[in-house]
């Protein structure tokens, strides 16, 4: 407990969450149609669950990623930035429409 880099709770926390929602997202929008062919995801909603997907996906990696940049340096943690910004971008470009 008086380790001053901490466990990881949190952020192992956020991986887990973000695991288990894209799993669910991915569920519904890619095996529950072909499980029931009654079942069709329009596509508003799919593009909708898909960008949730992207941006749990994004918090469960950052997060995790930061944690271990934490525990191995400065040019993991600088490496790691620069990923998260990467995907930060893309997600933005996406939601107003230009990718």
């Amino acid at each position: 407990m008086g380790d001053k880099k901490g466990n990881g709770g949190f952020a192992l926390l956020c991986c887990f969450v973000a695991l288990g929602v894209a799993a669910v997202i991915t569920f519904i929008t890619y095996l529950l149609p072909l499980i029931s062919t009654d079942i069709a995801v329009g596509g508003d909603v799919m593009n909708i669950l898909d960008l949730v997907c992207k941006i749990v996906s994004l918090i469960g990696l950052a997060f995790g990623a930061f944690a271990f940049a934490g525990r191995h340096g400065g040019f993991f943690k600088v490496l790691t930035a620069i990923f998260v910004l990467v995907f930060v971008a893309a997600i933005v470009l996406v939601i107003v429409g230009i990718v």
